[in-house]
């Protein structure tokens, strides 16, 4: 599952083909669109996509908050042999990234990262003897985290974990927290 999400709807559309298109996003420069157009073009990106084949392909999430504007779309099956055939298709629908999208793409990634690896640190700090730190993609997941040896639905994980909560920035939530350790705030 791919989440791609922007500040700016053009970064967040322009991004997408990066995110669905291959591996690595292609650098280049976005065409000028207003953020309806932007918010359009994700439109068809998603009909396109299961047009091709990817018939659970979802459509895009948009959101407002006052002068940013926030695209995303959560990629499904983006593994498989009709994912990639649909985005090869589709690529055209969307503007290519440019320079300036994928760098703040990466500034957004290394922070999401270093958010995550101090909530990391703090569990540790906090008696977790083991937590994991995240992957270089800057992901947690459950199956990590028990593999590590951390027992999710002991108490002072949970409680160890809501301490934590602020050394993620906002990265980690409650609800993360309440989900991952079978526990209530």
């Amino acid at each position: 599952m791919t989440i791609v999400r922007t500040a700016l709807a053009m970064a967040g559309v322009a991004l997408l083909i990066g995110a669905c298109g291959s591996s690595s996003p292609s650098s280049s420069t976005t065409s000028s669109q207003s953020p309806q157009n932007a918010v359009a073009q994700a439109y068809k990106f998603s009909a396109c996509m299961r047009n091709h084949g990817v018939t659970d392909f979802p459509d895009p999430k948009v959101t407002s908050n006052g002068n940013q504007q926030s695209i995303a779309i959560q990629a499904v099956g983006a593994k498989t042999p009709a994912f990639k055939a649909a985005s090869i298709a589709c690529r055209g629908i969307l503007p290519p990234p440019s320079n300036a999208d994928l760098a703040a793409e990466a500034a957004q990634q290394r922070a999401h990262t270093q958010d995550l690896l101090s909530f990391a640190r703090c569990m540790r700090g906090r008696g977790v003897n083991g937590f994991p730190d995240p992957t270089a993609q800057g992901q947690f997941t459950l199956q990590m985290i028990t593999n590590a040896g951390v027992d999710l639905h002991a108490p002072q994980v949970a409680v160890a974990a809501r301490a934590c909560i602020p050394a993620s920035h906002g990265v980690v939530t409650p609800a993360d927290i309440a989900q991952a350790t079978g526990s209530s705030g």
